[in-house]
Order: structure tokens, then sequence, then C-alpha cells
């Protein structure tokens, strides 16, 4: 009976232990196991834009003027979702956009592009000729 006890709780420790070594396998085999993401946010709007992102190491509002980008750089892990928030603002607008999505986006060699139009932001796919654009969260 003892045995059959440790049996039953043994089992779901073995299996959370292979299926976190075979994820580990998969991101060393593929060489992107803790790779750095870059999310590069372009201003494509003719006056000045404010960008305020809330990501872990950078909380400040960048200020870009018309073609001017910024950088967000962070470790993306293949263990937990992660959502990243921004907020643009112009003259006369606000609007809220989940610039980096790990459920949506597949960014190509770990580096997002997107450019920021007043109607909503554009992502930049490898492969594609057009950017792909989005409406604003809010």
């Amino acid at each position: 009976m003892a045995a059959l006890l440790v049996s039953k709780n043994v089992s779901p420790l073995m299996s959370l232990t292979i299926f976190v070594t075979l994820q580990m396998m998969v991101g060393v085999v593929s060489g992107r196991l803790l790779d750095k993401t870059k999310i590069h946010v372009m201003n494509n709007i003719s006056e000045p834009l404010l960008v305020h992102g809330w990501f872990r190491n950078d909380h400040e509002v960048h200020r870009l003027l018309p073609g001017e980008s910024h950088r967000y750089k962070f470790f993306k892990t293949p263990f937990l979702k992660m959502i990243w928030a921004c907020t643009f603002e112009w003259k006369g607008a606000f609007h809220r956009y989940n610039i980096y999505d790990s459920r949506r986006d597949s960014c190509y060699e770990y580096n997002c592009y997107w450019q920021i139009t007043k109607d909503g932001p554009c992502q930049i796919v490898h492969n594609y000729t057009e950017p792909l654009c989005f409406s604003w969260n809010y």
C-alpha cells in the first residue's frame, strides 16, 4: 500500500521533470533558450510621438520625432506568457497597445519591428511586402 502511495506522488513530479527537460532541450538545440528579444518602435506620424513602454528595465517616456525609433530589449523565456504594453501620445491623441504578446508575435530572429501610425500600430513581418496593421487597444 505504501509503495502505491509513493508511486502516485512521484508520477506528477516525473511528468513535470520530463516536460521541463524536453522544453529546455528544444531551446538548447535551436540555440534560442534565452536570447534577447528586441522591439523596435518607429514614429510614422508627421509630428512628435511620446512612447511610454512598461518593460522590465525601461519605464521612461521616449519622445520620437518623425522617422525616429526606439528599441526595447528583454530576455524572452519559453516558459512564461509575456505581454508588454505601451502608450502612444501625440497632439490630441492618446492610445494604448500591447506591442509584444508572446502568443501573437513571432519575431524574425528575435527582432520585432513596429511602425506607429495615427490609425494604429503596424508590424513589419519578415517575408511580407506589406506591414500587418492593427487597431488600437483604446
